[in-house]
């Protein structure tokens, strides 16, 4: 066989013959095992281009092609010299040491702390109306402005009473009138009935003038309840409140006629307000009447906490919602809450056990919280779901279990995947 373009390279060699031992036809398939063989002796780069130039000299008529072929595989073996020793840089920073940090560990232990049921729920107030005029006439006066606290019994519009007045007076003139008609009618019936005793008038007689008696005493009663009617109205035309309470909203002012019932002010008693809850049905068997519930509210009032009792449970659940009302009363003298407040609530159900870390063990970014557990000697970053602190030792609700060992106070060298000594 004449002197052929395969290196000294055993495995690369053996197999380039073999192509070229078929009858000296497959050059394209020998210019492929140079470029194999390239890839496995980049180092040796000199001997490549050797072995290009003798593939390139076997034949004339296939120069063209199969120069053009080598060129190709000498890039790909530059490139795949490159890849590797990039490669092999990766792998060397891959292998690099990882630090080893000496802290002190802590045991996650079970402490007793207060199981809470935490809800979302509204102020609303504990006794809320929109008073109605409850007489029918012209406003003189209104005498209260939106957010202006009234007593009970506080006069919040005039009603004009002129024409009510002379109804009142006409009621009493016809009483007395009706009264007159009425003694009247009382003696003729005394008479009536001595003149029938002796046979002196007929029966009919008798019991014509037994019946004006009886209807002249039936007639003053009517009139003294159409007296009284009007007395009502006449002090209905001062409109009061009927509670102690905030004027939310007058819709009425001086010159407007007003019905019976055309609503004068809306007003809401703001000593006493309830927290209206929605308990999830899960949760409803917990929650029972006279419980403590503690909110805040998200008006920004500094975190102070306020404090009621349950004085409601709903006897349903919502079919939709699968959730139930609870109200609860609050007192508020100070008048710092207000109707329509979102609060966030906590009922207190008991005592439960929960794995306890110290509090240096946390580590707080935003919104979550970190703590780094020892696993077989290699710290493990885990997200945690806190509860309440008590004494210096914080309780975890998930994230760990008992008898985990945490680092004991945080540092900033402290992160996921550092070896312990």
């Amino acid at each position: 066989m004449p002197d052929t373009p395969c290196p000294n390279h055993s495995r690369g060699r053996s197999l380039c013959q073999d192509f070229l031992g078929a009858g000296g036809i497959f050059y394209l398939e020998a210019a492929l095992c140079v470029a194999l063989v390239l890839l496995e002796t980049s180092s040796d780069f000199g001997h490549q281009i050797e072995a290009v130039n003798k593939v390139t000299n076997m034949t004339q008529n296939h120069r063209a092609s199969l120069t053009s072929f080598l060129a190709l595989a000498v890039l790909a073996a530059v490139a795949s010299s490159a890849g590797c020793k990039a490669a092999a840089g990766q792998t060397r920073a891959a292998v690099e040491p990882v630090p080893v940090l000496d802290v002190k560990l802590a045991t996650a232990s079970e402490i007793k702390v207060p199981r809470v049921l935490t809800l979302s729920g509204t102020l609303i107030g504990n006794e809320q109306a929109k008073v109605a005029a409850g007489a029918s006439g012209k406003v003189l006066a209104t005498f209260v402005e939106r957010g202006q606290v009234v007593k009970k019994g506080a006069v919040l519009a005039q009603l004009d009473t002129r024409s009510m007045r002379a109804q009142a007076q006409e009621a009493t003139a016809q009483i007395a009138s009706l009264k007159a008609q009425q003694t009247q009618a009382e003696l003729d019936c005394q008479r009536n009935q001595r003149m029938f005793d002796k046979n002196a008038i007929s029966k009919v007689e008798y019991d014509r003038s037994r019946t004006q008696c009886e209807t002249s005493k039936w007639s003053v009663s009517a009139a003294e309840a159409r007296k009284a009617l009007i007395n009502e109205n006449l002090r209905d035309a001062q409109i009061r409140a009927p509670f102690s309470g905030m004027v939310v909203e007058r819709h009425v002012t001086a010159g407007e006629w007003v019905r019976v019932d055309s609503p004068v002010a809306t007003l809401v008693d703001v000593d006493a307000l309830r927290v209206e809850l929605t308990v999830p049905e899960a949760e409803l068997v917990h929650v029972r009447q006279g419980m403590n519930v503690a909110f805040r509210t998200a008006a920004g009032d500094g975190g102070e906490l306020y404090e009621g009792k349950i004085r409601y449970v709903g006897p349903s659940v919502r079919q939709q919602t699968r959730d139930a009302v609870v109200e609860a009363v609050v007192e508020n003298g100070a008048h710092a809450l207000r109707p329509g407040m979102f609060v966030t609530a906590q009922i207190a159900l008991g005592e439960q056990a929960l794995p306890g870390i110290p509090a240096g063990a946390v580590r707080t970014e935003g919104a979550q919280h970190h703590v780094f557990v020892n696993v077989g000697g290699r710290l493990e970053d885990r997200l945690v779901q806190l509860g309440d602190t008590r004494d210096g030792f914080v309780a975890v609700v998930d994230g760990i279990k008992g008898g985990d060992s945490v680092v004991a106070q945080v540092s900033p060298d402290v992160r996921d995947g550092v070896r312990l000594k």
